[in-house]
């Protein structure tokens, strides 16, 4: 099972890294849903740090698909990886209302 879960987050992981740097590359927010250009004041911005944040998802969902392959996905490894998503969601609700 543990092979299983590490290739599924491992694509998870993937697909929200290249997410993360296809926002960061391409400044716009174009095509993001639920964006409303109106109330944004600097939308580059604002997709710099959603693609960073899609990119720390990823490389820490990456991480914890690997301990879950390996199946070194004790409790304090689940508890560590849902602690980084909470604080990285966090800090990008936080620094995203500069932006809104």
């Amino acid at each position: 099972m543990g092979l299983v879960a590490g290739v599924l987050y491992g694509a998870l992981g993937v697909a929200l890294v290249a997410a993360g740097l296809a926002l960061r590359r391409r400044e716009s927010m174009d095509g993001v849903p639920l964006y409303d250009p109106e109330t944004a004041s600097d939308p580059a911005a604002l997709a710099r740090l959603l693609g960073l944040a899609l990119a720390v998802f990823g490389l820490v969902t990456l991480a914890f698909g690997v301990a879950e392959t390996f199946d070194h996905a004790t409790e304090a490894v689940v508890g560590a990886y849902a602690l980084v998503v909470l604080l990285v969601a966090l800090v990008t609700a936080v620094r995203s209302r500069r932006y809104e």
